[in-house]
């Protein structure tokens, strides 16, 4: 949503600056331009931004239409001219000063539906009987009063009563050389009002996690000779870690549930610079681009997974700002001769456990290329393992590898590693719930302070 700020000069006994016209018992004229200066008109330029659009009651809007089409060329009036003007009328017909849209009769909730569209801040210069019914219907979010050195006596105050209708907080007060004081007020809300933001934007996380749930697997594939489980744990309501475990068949994706074999199994996991709902935005546009390039059977049985790889890193680069990216691990199992094709983009490197006369063996998958979605045309190298029976992939976020305790000491890589190679006997499942639990206890209570994702592949034959 955006801001509605009101910009109003005031003199030091509270009379607003007006324009006189017959009907007004106002004596005193354009007051204040004895005041203006040239670091006045660079606090009131930064104040309305590079763009803005306006909120103006009718007379105010003839006021400024009189000069601004005319005016000098300068930032204001281009910023003035170019901005969508709401005009709050009842003769729309002869409005000429554009772009504008006229202000529906039921002005409350017109100007809510005006503020909950995108576009830049809205700004409200002037207008006095407009302010006040945003004042007093809380609609304004911050009030800006330049106060000018001179009292007046006669004339419209701002302060109706003496004080504004609504709690305001002085948040900045600034005095120019002219002898202006800009005072910026910022809306705070009320209790109520804060309540019933907090549960609306409760909701829409919540239905947000839903959502995002509902992109990781719901079920497994069925491969035979492979066991496999994987978890994500956000650290809050919505993250950014990604994990997918996808049945591929003659070149594309076959639903889990129906999937009864194999020709390969996909296996991706990666995650999200930053946090909360950007980044799991991004992770939307991860799953979708890896989806998109399996379902399209882009390269089909067989075809190096280095172009997949770079297919994606487009996607993303293209889908994204310029500083956000993922770490991002993506193989394909064989599900016939169990060769591991991967390629790895800039991710935590995934072990493969592998006992044999009874010592351990572990294989990184740590080669491939660069993260993905920040560099536009990186180039990716697929990189093969045979495995056999026994053996045990984890592929994993740092969020639980570098899980912390309340002293700051993380877990590790190699914590995690000794702890399933001596729990290596159980299923994937249960060695999933026992890493999990360990990474828990090592971290003893300490706050999560970021996703945590675990996949575990073994073959059983």
């Amino acid at each position: 949503m955006r801001k509605l700020k009101i910009i109003e000069h005031i003199s030091l006994d509270g009379i607003i600056q007006t324009t006189s016209g017959p009907e007004d018992d106002f004596p005193y004229g354009d007051w204040t331009a004895p005041y203006r200066s040239p670091a006045g008109l660079q606090v009131v330029n930064e104040m309305y931004g590079k763009t803005c659009d306006v909120l103006l009651g009718r007379r105010t809007y003839d006021t400024l239409a009189s000069y601004w089409p005319k005016a000098p060329k300068s930032p204001m009036a281009d910023r003035l001219n170019a901005s969508m003007k709401y005009v709050v009328t009842h003769r729309p017909e002869s409005l000429e000063w554009g772009p504008f849209e006229t202000v529906g009769s039921d002005l409350v909730e017109s100007i809510r539906r005006i503020k909950a569209r995108n576009g830049p801040d809205l700004m409200v210069p002037g207008s006095g009987s407009l302010i006040a019914t945003l004042l007093e219907h809380g609609l304004a979010d911050e009030l800006v009063l330049l106060v000018n050195p001179i009292a007046l006596g006669k004339g419209k105050r701002f302060f109706e009563g003496g004080t504004l209708p609504r709690g305001f907080a002085l948040g900045s007060s600034q005095a120019l050389p002219s002898g202006i004081l800009v005072n910026v007020y910022k809306l705070i809300p009320t209790l109520a009002e804060e309540a019933l933001s907090r549960a609306k934007l409760d909701r829409e996380m919540e239905i947000a996690r839903e959502v995002q749930e509902r992109l990781f697997p719901q079920t497994f594939p069925d491969v035979p000779g492979v066991e496999m489980a994987a978890h994500c744990r956000p650290a809050h309501t919505v993250g950014g870690d990604y994990y997918d475990l996808i049945s591929i068949r003659d070149g594309s994706l076959i639903a889990a549930k129906n999937a009864q074999g194999c020709d390969r199994l996909g296996i991706a996991i990666g995650d999200i610079s930053g946090k909360g709902v950007s980044a799991a935005l991004l992770m939307a546009s991860l799953h979708a681009s890896l989806r998109g390039q399996v379902l399209s059977g882009a390269g089909g049985l067989g075809t190096d997974l280095g172009a997949k790889m770079a297919n994606v890193n487009r996607l993303l680069y293209d889908a994204s700002d310029s500083n956000r990216y993922a770490t991002f691990f993506y193989a394909e199992l064989d599900c016939g001769s169990r060769t591991l094709h991967y390629v790895n983009g800039g991710h935590n490197p995934p072990a493969v456990l592998r006992k044999e006369h009874g010592a351990w063996q572990v294989f990184r998958l740590g080669d491939g290329g660069p993260v993905v979605g920040l560099l536009d045309g990186a180039a990716y190298k697929q990189q093969m393992l045979p495995l056999i029976p026994g053996d045990i992939l984890l592929a994993f976020t740092d969020g639980i590898s570098e899980a912390m305790n309340a002293a700051e000491d993380e877990w590790g890589e190699d914590r995690m590693i000794a702890e399933a190679q001596a729990h290596a006997d159980g299923n994937a499942a249960e060695l999933l719930q026992h890493l999990f639990r360990a990474a828990d206890a090592f971290a003893a209570g300490a706050p999560q302070n970021d996703d945590m994702t675990l996949l575990v592949l073994r073959i059983s034959a």
